[in-house]
């Protein structure tokens, strides 16, 4: 089975959701095509933990995933997920599709972040301006790992990439910023090691009726660990730091520079910069949404 992935040892004692997932429910056994290290795979394991534990009907819960590493999370997710694979940057607009087509469904999005935030910024804003019942994950490995490693929207200031082998001079994208200013009545991040926060807010989402955009940051080992030292957004650029080619490295450079929101709001500017501040941003749950408004509209034209 090779040409289907890699097929890894099962753990002693055997895990609990290894049947749940699509590989495990096909193979009987683990299999993963993400480099070693990759948060991805701890992404997959989570959706398919809550999609398990909360009984979702995969009729109603179609995933809709865009272009980039991640698409290959296939393997891994709830074996009974219904999955669709889209055109680069589209995945919110197919979602739109879904859910127009058929009111009573719920898309799950997985986006990466050059997916979403570069190629498919226009079709992540409108997503969120119309507050259509959807999720929307952003992944965020601050790279474009599939095509080479090269800068992305939200590559740091100071990164080295294949293309900014110097450093990244370009301010980043923020995901959550743009999600408020676009209108997403639920908008949080997390990261990959904060795993129970990051289900926390997917159940959250799943109850929610409205656009709800959460980020995930995750780490790439490959493409923007090997290339960068651990000190990057360190506020001492003396720092000297190590290479973060190993993905515990990685983990705890991701909880480093994570600030929760309450602290947040006693730091600097200054303080902030190059970090993720993790929290849950906003939450309308009476905000009209799209699909129910356009059936409004639907019954005047009607009559």
């Amino acid at each position: 089975m090779s040409e289907i992935g890699q097929m890894l040892p099962n753990e002693k004692p055997e895990h609990p959701y290894l049947t749940s997932s699509y590989g495990g429910k096909l193979f009987g056994n683990f299999t993963t095509r993400f480099c070693a290290g990759c948060g991805y795979g701890i992404i997959g394991q989570i959706y398919t933990r809550v999609f398990e534990d909360e009984k979702l009907d995969p009729r109603l819960y179609p995933l809709v995933v865009g272009i980039g590493c991640y698409s290959q999370i296939m393997l891994i997710v709830h074996h009974a997920a219904q999955k669709i694979l889209t055109l680069h940057g589209r995945a919110p607009a197919i979602a739109t599709g879904i859910k127009m087509a058929n009111p009573k469904l719920k898309p799950i999005i997985f986006s990466g972040d050059g997916d979403c935030l570069g190629i498919g910024g226009n079709h992540f804003i409108h997503l969120c301006r119309r507050n259509l019942d959807a999720i929307l994950f952003i992944f965020n490995n601050s790279i474009y790992a599939m095509t080479g490693g090269q800068g992305a929207p939200t590559t740091l200031y100071g990164a080295n990439s294949t293309t900014t082998p110097y450093k990244m001079f370009e301010n980043r994208s923020d995901g959550v910023q743009l999600a408020l200013a676009a209108g997403a009545t639920y908008v949080a991040r997390t990261t990959v090691a904060h795993p129970r926060t990051f289900m926390k807010y997917f159940k959250k989402a799943l109850r929610h009726k409205g656009t709800s955009v959460i980020e995930i940051i995750t780490p790439c080992v490959t493409y923007f660990g090997r290339k960068n030292l651990s000190s990057l957004g360190a506020e001492d650029v003396g720092e000297k730091g190590v290479k973060m080619d190993r993905a515990g490295i990685m983990m705890d450079w991701i909880k480093r520079n994570s600030v929760r929101i309450n602290q947040a709001k006693f730091m600097t500017e200054k303080e902030l910069f190059n970090k993720y501040v993790i929290g849950e941003f906003r939450y309308e749950p009476d905000k009209p949404e799209y699909s129910e408004e356009y059936r409004k509209i639907q019954e005047i034209a009607m009559r």
